[in-house]
């Protein structure tokens, strides 16, 4: 199996175990209810939320007529393509030209019956999308920080820096580990625990390609990592793990704001804006979980600047 759909099918479960569509749903008939800013998030309920920020709105004045090269980097409901896209319309854009990458290519035939602007679909890892470089004009990643392990998410960040122009903006939505300890019903296992249970080599693996519980368990047979099961797991200081309670166990990862904010420096960009809210998730027992909508700008070169 490629390492672009290994721990995936069609991602299918991924999305039934997150409660994506049933979100949506509510979302379109009861807009930023309770009930729906106290599930796991879609495109289209953070969408409502950066349309309000400050920063978003001022870009009405940097796109406003003109075309835009946007890719949206994992692709959570079918929904969030359309949603992004209204999005920029809304700030005056003539005309979005979409990129939508996803490991799993089982909504695609979907979102091209959509009828955006223009959109093409690539099957592909988000670290190495093949995009080119510089090409774009705004980047979207929309929670795929709380769907991969942390080694994965810093590079997928590398690559967002990389396909976007000097100036571009970034967007990234994203629920931290701030609140996660005051969730109820969970076990906490800590870092050095994890590590004397388990070992140096499991713990390495979930730190960098472990999607599933069930992939772990295939990989390292002879562990208790079964046990691991609902509880919130610190693989690495201050960052967590959740396998939930579907049959493979999909994973949901979590890490500090300010882990985020070293990662996005490192990589060239300058935070412009954050918007946070508390919330509750769609696993059982619910998760308490700060999030954020940010806004980057990535940092113009020297060379750019002298141009």
């Amino acid at each position: 199996m490629s390492e672009i759909t290994r721990g995936y099918t069609d991602g299918q479960e991924f999305r039934i175990a997150n409660g994506y569509t049933d979100t949506q749903r509510l979302f379109e008939t009861l807009g930023l209810s309770d009930l729906v800013e106290n599930r796991t998030p879609t495109v289209g309920v953070n969408v409502a939320h950066l349309a309000g920020m400050r920063s978003v709105q001022a870009l009405g004045g940097e796109f406003g007529g003109k075309k835009v090269g946007a890719t949206i980097l994992g692709i959570s409901t079918v929904q969030g393509p359309r949603d992004f896209e209204k999005l920029l319309h809304g700030l005056g854009v003539s005309h979005v030209s979409t990129i939508a990458v996803d490991i799993s290519d089982g909504i695609f035939v979907e979102i091209e019956q959509l009828g955006l602007d223009e959109v093409k679909c690539m099957q592909r890892d988000a670290r190495e999308t093949e995009i080119t470089l510089g090409s774009q004009d705004i980047v979207l990643r929309d929670h795929i920080g709380n769907c991969c392990p942390p080694k994965i998410d810093r590079e997928i960040d590398r690559e967002a820096s990389h396909i976007l122009r000097d100036g571009g903006i970034a967007v990234v939505n994203i629920t931290t580990s701030d609140l996660l300890s005051k969730s109820e019903g969970r076990l906490i296992i800590p870092f050095k625990q994890l590590q004397h249970e388990l070992g140096d080599e499991v713990v390495h693996s979930l730190q960098t390609g472990i999607y599933d519980l069930e992939e772990a368990i295939r990989l390292f047979p002879q562990s208790s990592i079964e046990s691991l099961r609902s509880a919130i797991v610190e693989i690495e200081p201050e960052s967590f793990v959740v396998f939930g309670e579907d049959k493979q166990g999909h994973g949901e990862w979590f890490r500090t704001l300010d882990d985020h904010r070293k990662t996005w420096t490192q990589d060239g960009f300058e935070v412009v804006e954050v918007a946070t809210r508390a919330g509750k998730d769609s696993h059982e027992p619910p998760l308490e979980c700060l999030r954020h909508n940010v806004v980057l700008r990535k940092k113009i070169t020297n060379l750019e600047k002298a141009k």
